[in-house]
């Protein structure tokens, strides 16, 4: 699947997140919900791919150090803020189920966009 068409998708669902919310206000210094979940999101997918051990590397946990350290950096958050982030919404139980929600129904759509993707990609080769 490209990059824009996950960042599409990631930004589409960042759209359709804001008309779960609750009402429950973070602190400032917590990560915002929206920001919050498109991390959550790619936490998933990185965390899947990691468990499924689809790495082929001899040292996974450096490259899943390195994966994490890039998420951090591409959303301009320290791993810190995060974690502090993570602990703010565990508390809210509710508003985490919420966001895991969402973060699963972001990753079957990916899911879709990538088969569709793949299929589309199978039915140009065989025109040709």
């Amino acid at each position: 699947m490209s990059r824009l068409m996950l960042m599409m998708l990631l930004v589409a669902m960042s759209a359709c997140s804001s008309s779960r919310q609750s009402g429950v206000e973070s602190p400032d210094e917590i990560v915002s919900r929206d920001t919050f979940l498109l991390m959550l999101t790619e936490v998933q997918l990185i965390e899947g791919v990691f468990k499924q051990r689809l790495l082929r590397n001899d040292d996974e946990d450096m490259l899943l150090k390195s994966h994490y350290a890039e998420l951090f950096q591409r959303f301009e958050i320290t791993e810190e803020r995060f974690l502090q982030s993570y602990r703010w919404w565990y508390e809210h139980p509710s508003e985490m189920d919420n966001l895991l929600q969402e973060a699963a129904e972001g990753l079957t759509a990916m899911e879709r966009i990538s088969i569709q993707s793949e299929s589309d990609s199978t039915s140009e080769r065989r025109q040709r």
